[in-house]
């Protein structure tokens, strides 16, 4: 495998996601057909895509495994409260893994190695926070609560606890995956 990817909450046939997070598409259609286009620019098909959370949204019974197999790379699916289609036996076979929560280390591009706890949901204390490990999460979109979660990880950091979070949810990334890397960087902007 080649790369690494992270992306969360992409709702794929959620009509109304569009206007919950402000999403700049006009239709379901045209979300879906645009989340898939980003994502197969983005990613090849030896690579390896965590999706935490929220994948596809209500869809017919065929529908969630071809968006599955029309994906490049191989899908690990850390489980969210809004994936229903994992109902659909073809569909969660079409994935390359099912988890509800992940351990895993990421090589960087400068040869280092990184420990991520991935989850669908927001942890201020997670394993690893005190040794350098990054906590990668989706769920909370654009609310609030993402408003709040950003500034628990803010005073978490004041008062000493040491914390790398980040929301990897797509519209906090031009609705595509994204690298480790990429994640990294955004914290020196």
């Amino acid at each position: 495998m080649n790369q690494v990817f992270f992306t969360a909450d992409l709702h794929f046939g959620h009509e109304n996601v569009i206007q919950f997070d402000n999403r700049p598409f006009e239709s379901v259609e045209e979300m879906d057909t645009e989340l898939m286009r980003r994502w197969n620019n983005k990613v090849e098909k030896s690579d390896l895509v965590y999706v935490l959370g929220d994948m596809i949204w209500k869809t017919k019974n065929d529908e969630a495994e071809a968006i599955i197999k029309s994906l490049n790379g191989q899908i690990i699916l850390i489980k969210g409260n809004h994936d229903r289609f994992l109902s659909n036996a073809k569909a969660k076979k079409a994935l390359a893994g099912l988890k509800d929560y992940d351990d895993i280390t990421v090589k960087l591009a400068d040869g280092t190695d990184r420990r991520c706890i991935l989850s669908h949901y927001f942890m201020p204390f997670y394993n690893g926070h005190h040794y350098q490990a990054i906590h990668l999460h989706g769920h909370s979109h654009s609310t609030e609560e993402a408003k709040i979660e950003f500034e628990i990880a803010k005073e978490l950091n004041e008062k000493g606890f040491t914390n790398e979070i980040y929301n990897v949810g797509c519209m906090y990334w031009n609705y595509e995956p994204v690298t480790l890397d990429e994640i990294l960087k955004s914290k020196q902007k």
